[in-house]
C-alpha cells in the first residue's frame, strides 16, 4: 500500500520499543498491514528483513548488528527456534518479530523473562482519519457517510480498505453491495492463498467444526469424534489470530469461517459434513439446547432425530419445554405423521392454545380425543392421560371447570392406572392463583376449598402438587391483604414442603409472595436476601427456567428502589413485544410495564397493556385484566384521555374479589387517581389506607424522571441538598442569605421539575437521578 498511513498508536509502540533497546512483538490476522507497517515505519533506513517461511536462511545469514525483522514468525519450523532464542539474547541486535497470532508457547519462557512491546491487531486498526488519509493520497473521492460506512464495516482491516478503495476508484459507493463483495473475495483470498499453508490435519478440524458457529472442547470432541481438539485449539492459535475465546466457547473470524465452509464441501465430502452436523446436533440435545439440536439435525437431513425430539419436548410441561421455540418444527410436521403420536397431538393442542389460535387447538383435541376411541394397550392410555392433561391446562378454556375435571380424577388415574403427564401449575411465574391458569374465581371460597379440595388436588397433581395447597391460601390471603402472620405461616410451612419431593416452581410462588410483603413493609434489603436465596438454589438445581422471571422481579425490586440503572440494564434484555407476543413471557411484560411508566414511555406501555388487555379477554385471565386495568388508567390519566371509566371497572372487580394487594403495591402512582373516587365501604377504605403508605416508602416509585442536572441553577440544587439535611424554607433562605418567598419560590419549581408531590418524593427523586 504506497499510500499506507501508520496507525498511531502503533507507531507510538514501536517507537518506544526502539529508544529502550526493546524487542516488538507485532501481531494481527491476514490483512491488517503488519509487513507494511514496519515497511512504512523504516522508510528508506536499512534493516535485515527474514520471512519465516523461507527455509533457505540460517545463522551465517544474520547480521552481527542493527535492526533484524523476523515475518511470519507463525510459519517458522522447529529446528530454528532455537536461533531466534540467540537472537533474544543479543544485545546488539533490535529483534522485531511480525505474526499472525499471540506469542506461541515454545516463546513464552523469553517474552517472560526478557518482555516484549506488544503492539496488538487493535493497534494496528486504521480509525478514520488514516482512511480518510489514505484514501486523500488516493485522490478517491468520498462522503462523510461513506467513510463512516467504510470505517465500521472494514474494522480497520488495512487489506479490505485498499479493496474498498479499488471499488470506489471504478465508482461503486460504500455500502451492503461493496461489503459483500470484498468478505467473499477476502473469503476467496484466506481459501486460495492462506489456508494452503496449514497443516492438513489443522486444515481438517478448522473444516470440521465450521459447521458450527462457536464451539466449546467437548462439542469439538464430538462433532470431530477425535480427543485432540484442544491440541488442535493450541496449534490454531499459534497459527493465527483468528480464534477467540469467551468463556468456555471458541468463535472463529466470520470471514474465515465462510472460507472453510466454501473449502469443506468438495474437500470432506457431503458424507462427512453430514456426520458432522449430526454429532452436533446430538451434542446440543444432551445440553438441552433443542433448536440449535433441530437447526442442526434438519441440514444434515436427519429427519427421524427430528421427529424424536419433538416428541420428547412435547412430554415436558409448557414451563419447561420449548413449545414457542420450536413451534415453526411443529408447525411444519406433516400432519399423518403428527397423528400417530399422542403426545404430538397433544403437544400441538397445547400450542395452538398458547398461541390463542382456540379453533386449530380444538382441532388437535379432537384427533386426538378420536385416536384415544381406537387405541389399544399403552397408546390408548397415553391418549387418555394426555385429554385429561388438556382438560385441565389448555389456556384457552379457562380455569370454570377444572374443579369439575379434578373431581373426576381419582377414577380415572387411580382406578385405571392412567398416569397424569407432568404438569406445571404457574408455568415459572410468581404465582398459582396466576400461574399456569387464573384461579380467582377460586379465591372466593379460598379456605373451604384448601380443607376440602386441596387435598384431592395436591394428590392428583403428585410432586407438582406438593405445598401447593398452602401456599395458594396464603396468596389468596396476602392478595386479600388479611392477617399477615398467617399469610407467612402458610407460605413458609408450603415451601417447605416443595422441598420435601416438590418443584422449585411452586416454591417459586411463596418466594413470590414473602418478596412482596416485605416490598410492602418497605424492607427491600430482606425482600433482595430472599430472592437471592432462592435464586441460589434454583441454579444449583440447574432450574433455569425460572431465571428469566426472578430477574423480572430483581427489577421490580430496582424500581422501588429508585435504581434506573439497573431497570435499564433489565429492559434491554427483556423480551420484545413488539416482534412477537408469547404470552408465556407475561410476567416480564407487565415489569416492562411498570419500566415504561417509570422512564415516562407512557405511549410504550399503552401500547404494551392493549396487547396484555386482549390476552387476558382471550384466555379468561381475570386478574391480568384487573391489573392491566389499573395501569391503564395510570398510562390514560398521564397521557391527558380518558381514565375513569378503565380505573371504576377494574376496581370494580378488584372489590368483587377483596383484592387489595395489585393495586396498593402502585402505590404513589395510583394513589392521585384513588382519591378521585367517591366510593365508600370498608374495602375501599383498607385499600387507600395501605396506598397512603407506600409513597412514605417509596415516594418516587414509578414516577417518570424526565428532570436532568441542566433543568436546575446552582442554587436550586443547593436547596435541595440543604432540604435532604432537614433544613426548613427558613433556615435555608438564612444559610443561603436569600428571602423566605425565593427559596419558596425555588422548591416549588423543584417539585414541579421533578414531578413530586411533597419533599421526601422530591429528595428521592432527586437522588435517583443523581442531582444530590
Amino acid at each position: 500500500m504506497e499510500q499506507y498511513i501508520m496507525p498511531g498508536s502503533a507507531y507510538r509502540k514501536l517507537r518506544a520499543a526502539k529508544s529502550l533497546g526493546q524487542i516488538a512483538y507485532i501481531y494481527g490476522a491476514t490483512g491488517y498491514g503488519k509487513t507494511a507497517f514496519v515497511q512504512k515505519y523504516f522508510g528508506k533506513r536499512r534493516y535485515a528483513y527474514f520471512d519465516c517461511g523461507d527455509r533457505c536462511w540460517g545463522r551465517d545469514d544474520l547480521p552481527c548488528s542493527g535492526t533484524v525483522v523476523l515475518d511470519g514468525l507463525h510459519r517458522l519450523d522447529e529446528t530454528r527456534r532455537e536461533l531466534v532464542r540467540e537472537l533474544i539474547n543479543r544485545p546488539d541486535i533490535w529483534l522485531i518479530f511480525i505474526s499472525r497470532s499471540p506469542v506461541p508457547a515454545w516463546l513464552m519462557p523469553e517474552y517472560v523473562n526478557v518482555g516484549f512491546m506488544m503492539i496488538h491487531e487493535s493497534d494496528l486498526h486504521l480509525g478514520k482519519h488514516e482512511i480518510a488519509g489514505y484514501l486523500d493520497g488516493m485522490g478517491i473521492a468520498y462522503t462523510a457517510k461513506g467513510l463512516e460506512c467504510l470505517t465500521e464495516s472494514s474494522e480497520g482491516n488495512a487489506y479490505i480498505i485498499r479493496h474498498a478503495a479499488l471499488k470506489m476508484a471504478e465508482g461503486m459507493e460504500p455500502g451492503p453491495q461493496m461489503q459483500k463483495e470484498i468478505h467473499d473475495a477476502f473469503a476467496r483470498y484466506l481459501r486460495d492463498y492462506v489456508m494452503i499453508d496449514w497443516d492438513s490435519d489443522l486444515l481438517e478440524f478448522l473444516m470440521e467444526i465450521s459447521v458450527v458457529d462457536e464451539f466449546t472442547l467437548p462439542l469439538a470432541e464430538l462433532i470431530t469424534a477425535s480427543k485432540t481438539a484442544s491440541i488442535m485449539v493450541q496449534k490454531a492459535a499459534e497459527t493465527g489470530n483468528f480464534l477467540f475465546q469467551n468463556g468456555g466457547a471458541y468463535r472463529l473470524r466470520h470471514v474465515l469461517l465462510d472460507a472453510l465452509r466454501e473449502r469443506a464441501a468438495p474437500t470432506l465430502g457431503e458424507e462427512q459434513l453430514r456426520n458432522c452436523k449430526k454429532n452436533a446436533g446430538v451434542w446440543y440435545e444432551m445440553n438441552g439446547q433443542i433448536s440449535q439440536a433441530l437447526e442442526m439435525y434438519e441440514r444434515c437431513g436427519a429427519y427421524a432425530h427430528i421427529r424424536e425430539l419433538l416428541v420428547r419436548n412435547a412430554r415436558v410441561n409448557p414451563g419447561a419445554g420449548h413449545y414457542y421455540e420450536l413451534r415453526q418444527y411443529y408447525l411444519n410436521m406433516d400432519e399423518v405423521e403428527a397423528a400417530k403420536s399422542p403426545v404430538l397431538m397433544a403437544g400441538l393442542s397445547m400450542l395452538h392454545s398458547m398461541l390463542m389460535d382456540p379453533e386449530k387447538s380444538e382441532y388437535w383435541y379432537g384427533k386426538l380425543s378420536e385416536f384415544a376411541k381406537t387405541a389399544q394397550g399403552g397408546a390408548k392410555r397415553e391418549a387418555r392421560s394426555r385429554l385429561y392433561y388438556l382438560d385441565i391446562g389448555l389456556p384457552h378454556r379457562g380455569s370454570q371447570d377444572v374443579l369439575k375435571i379434578m373431581l373426576k380424577a381419582p377414577t380415572m388415574l387411580f382406578d385405571q392406572g392412567i398416569h397424569l403427564p407432568e404438569f406445571s401449575v404457574t408455568s415459572n411465574v410468581p404465582s398459582t392463583m396466576n400461574g399456569g391458569k387464573d384461579f380467582c374465581k377460586w379465591s372466593r371460597s379460598d379456605r373451604a376449598l384448601a380443607r376440602t379440595v386441596g387435598p384431592l388436588v395436591e394428590r392428583v397433581l403428585g410432586r407438582y402438587g406438593n405445598g401447593l395447597t398452602k401456599i395458594a391460601l396464603g396468596e389468596s390471603l396476602f392478595e386479600k391483604g388479611e392477617d399477615s402472620f398467617e399469610v407467612l405461616s402458610l407460605l413458609s410451612r408450603g415451601q417447605m414442603e416443595t422441598e420435601c419431593g416438590g418443584t422449585p416452581e411452586i416454591a417459586f410462588s411463596a418466594v413470590g409472595q414473602r418478596v412482596r410483603m416485605m416490598i410492602l413493609q418497605g424492607d427491600l434489603a430482606n425482600a433482595e436476601a430472599i430472592l437471592n436465596s432462592f435464586q441460589s438454589a434454583v441454579e444449583e438445581q440447574r432450574v433455569f427456567q425460572l431465571l428469566p422471571n426472578i430477574k423480572a422481579m430483581r427489577c421490580r425490586l430496582a424500581l422501588y428502589a429508585g435504581d434506573m440503572d439497573a431497570a435499564q440494564e433489565w429492559l434491554e434484555h427483556a423480551p420484545d413485544e413488539d416482534k412477537e407476543f408469547i404470552t408465556m413471557e407475561r410476567y416480564r411484560y407487565l415489569t416492562k410495564v411498570r419500566c415504561y411508566l417509570a422512564l415516562g414511555e407512557n405511549l410504550k406501555a399503552l401500547a404494551l397493556l392493549e396487547k396484555l388487555g386482549e390476552y387476558a379477554e382471550r384466555c379468561h385471565r381475570t386478574y391480568i385484566r384487573m391489573e392491566t386495568g389499573v395501569l391503564g388508567a395510570i398510562v390514560r390519566q398521564r397521557l391527558g384521555t380518558e381514565w375513569e371509566p378503565m380505573l371504576t371497572d377494574a376496581l370494580d372487580e378488584a372489590e368483587s374479589y377483596q383484592f387489595v394487594r395489585l393495586i396498593t403495591e402502585l402505590g404513589p402512582a395510583i394513589l392521585p387517581l384513588l382519591k378521585t373516587q367517591s366510593r365508600a365501604g370498608p374495602w375501599f377504605k383498607k385499600v387507600l389506607e395501605e396506598t397512603q403508605q407506600m409513597p412514605r416508602r417509596y415516594p418516587g416509585y414509578l414516577s417518570p424522571r424526565n428532570a436532568a442536572r441542566e433543568d436546575f441553577s446552582s442554587t436550586a440544587l443547593e436547596i435541595l441538598r440543604l432540604q435532604s439535611e432537614g433544613l426548613s424554607a427558613t433556615l435555608i433562605a438564612e444559610r443561603l442569605g436569600m428571602k423566605v418567598d425565593n427559596v419558596r419560590y425555588h422548591i416549588r419549581e423543584n417539585y414541579r421539575k421533578l414531578g413530586a408531590g411533597g419533599k421526601a418524593e422530591a429528595i428521592a427523586a432527586a437522588r435517583g437521578l443523581g442531582l444530590i
